[in-house]
């Protein structure tokens, strides 16, 4: 076999070698390559809205966090009564107690539970002051967010959706003793906010 026929088997295996590694990508309906989401890519809540960021968080990762992983409300209690909460923290907790008033108005409510001898303002209603459950989930982080306004607000949609799992509560559950998942923020060892996020009532 001649040198010249040799070198051009040799670049036709070549040629063959490169066509197999090639991969085909597809095309979207302008014509551009449609490119792979790298699986081990961090997960950016920029390009979604708000509501899509909550569904994407509240049902698989926060009511779980709250639910199965919160902190006894005696390690809290223990915690206040030595005056050790002196920053702002917010913690998810289970509080077991009594309901002894619930006081509504056309836009926010106070349903108040007495766990032991502390009694406790849980806020219902449409309007939910504070970030309690945000700032009370791992799963919730700053840098996920475009910026620091829409970080704020995903605290209404979190608060919305605590309020429809809770229902309406109405003069009837007074007196009825009551297990409260819910989501506190504690601040100069006093517990400013603290927002339901499931009511299990057990009669009177």
């Amino acid at each position: 076999m001649s040198y010249k026929k040799l070198f051009h088997c040799i670049g036709l295996i070549a040629c063959l070698n490169l066509l197999t590694a090639c991969t085909v990508t597809d095309l979207d309906a302008e014509g551009n390559p449609i490119i792979p989401k790298d699986p081990n890519a961090v997960v950016s809540f920029a390009d979604f809205t708000l509501s899509e960021v909550a569904d994407q968080l509240w049902q698989p990762k926060v009511l779980p966090e709250a639910t199965q992983a919160f902190t006894p409300w005696e390690s809290i209690k223990s915690q206040l009564d030595a005056q050790q909460i002196n920053t702002k923290q917010s913690f998810f907790v289970r509080l077991d107690g009594t309901i002894e008033s619930v006081d509504l108005g056309k836009m926010k409510g106070v349903v108040k539970l007495k766990v032991g001898e502390t009694d406790i303002d849980l806020q219902v209603g449409r309007i939910i002051k504070g970030n309690a459950i945000r700032d009370a989930s791992q799963y919730v982080l700053f840098d996920d967010f475009k910026n620091q306004i829409r970080f704020a607000q995903i605290s209404r949609e979190f608060n919305n959706r605590a309020m429809a799992a809770i229902g309406e509560p109405d003069a009837s559950w007074v007196g009825e003793t009551a297990s409260v998942i819910a989501a506190i923020t504690i601040d100069q060892n006093v517990i400013s906010d603290a927002v339901p996020m499931q009511i299990t009532r057990g009669g009177k």
